[in-house]
């Protein structure tokens, strides 16, 4: 049948699975719709995801029917799991190779793109404690285009010194990895002299050292985005529904823009439309969106709209760096966790 009708197969299965009304975890993963006790210990995820790939490369829909629960072999027969594969098959092409994406998963649930003659797919499994599959997603991966950088001048959204909490580009380094418009985001806090980013207990967000510092615009720009109250989370709590809180997102050129997050609401100091330049003050340092205490949340992107943009590698000049112990002026300068870092000159 055609490509058309399997993605929608695909799209069914998803809204089956979430649909349970023993689902207890976010919609971000597939939901243990099918939870069923099984004897024996759980098999490594990874051998089991493997023979999952075996299967699909085989196309061999009974095979992968009988590894399903109870519950997912009710939803979906063979002859249903069998049209299912064919049509994985016949969308893309057979399907050559497979990677388990490094993030970060429950030890039952695993993550992999599996690279098809004529373009790639994202897996997402999830195992009940025997080792059968009780949430099962294929979807149509974009086509990841090279990570950019900047080719213009920029200086750091900060005065004084600060640290890179998270940065680089790996996932070990850096956790934003796994969005598409956050592949090289970085998050920045200040240090106080005893190496922590708060006084005393740090139940209050005042207790911060980045708290209430001024976010500057990295280069001269328009701004196209500008949200303001958000409110602010107490230390240690988050709010994902407004994931990047009081947030700035300025216009450098058509292809690169500047995202600034979890600022302090009832203080951004622009609007939409107006030009900045390099060093202006945007708003201050808070704790708002999905954040557990107050930092500087960065990115560069090539479009205007976070959910549709790729993210892009920020490089600075000017810009003083204490790595290992080791005081440097590189060059160029990108972000990396456990740098810390202050602009040499500028704004």
């Amino acid at each position: 049948m055609p490509a058309r009708f399997w993605l929608l197969m695909i799209a069914v299965s998803i809204g089956a699975c979430r649909a349970s009304p023993t689902t207890a975890t976010p919609p971000t993963t597939c939901p243990p719709c099918a939870t069923a006790a099984s004897e024996g210990a759980a098999a490594p995820v990874d051998v089991l995801g493997q023979k999952v790939v075996r299967l699909l490369q085989a196309g061999d829909g009974a095979g992968l029917f009988a590894m399903y629960g109870p519950n997912m072999q009710r939803a979906f027969p063979v002859a249903t799991v069998r049209g299912f594969v064919s049509g994985i098959l016949a969308g893309q092409g057979a399907i050559v190779s497979s990677t388990r994406l490094p993030e970060e998963q429950p030890p039952d649930e695993a993550k992999y793109r599996l690279k098809a003659e004529r373009g790639d797919w994202l897996m997402s499994l999830a195992f009940d404690p025997g080792g059968r599959i009780r949430g099962l997603i294929i979807t149509p991966a974009d086509a990841e285009p090279p990570v950019k950088r900047n080719d213009m001048p920029l200086g750091l959204p900060f005065r004084g010194e600060w640290s890179v909490a998270w940065g680089g580009d790996t996932y070990e380094v850096n956790r934003h990895l796994r969005n598409r418009d956050q592949r090289r985001a970085a998050d920045i806090d200040r240090l106080g002299p005893d190496g922590k980013t708060h006084r005393g207990g740090g139940g209050s967000n005042s207790d911060y050292y980045a708290y209430g510092e001024e976010i500057l615009a990295v280069a001269d720009g328009t701004v196209v985005t500008a949200v303001d109250g958000v409110p602010e989370n107490v230390p240690g709590s988050e709010n994902p529904y407004m994931a990047f809180g009081n947030v700035v997102v300025l216009r450098h050129r058509d292809d690169l823009f500047s995202v600034y997050g979890h600022l302090q609401p009832a203080n951004i100091r622009v609007k939409v439309g107006g030009s900045v330049t390099r060093g202006t003050t945007l708003g201050l340092c808070g704790n708002s969106g999905n954040s557990s205490e107050p930092h500087l949340h960065f990115q560069l992107q090539d479009g205007p709209l976070i959910e549709k943009s790729w993210g892009v590698t920020p490089f600075f000049a000017n810009v003083s760096l204490v790595r290992d112990g080791k005081t440097t002026s590189p060059s160029e300068y990108t972000f990396l966790k456990g740098d810390r870092i202050r602009q040499a000159s500028g704004p």
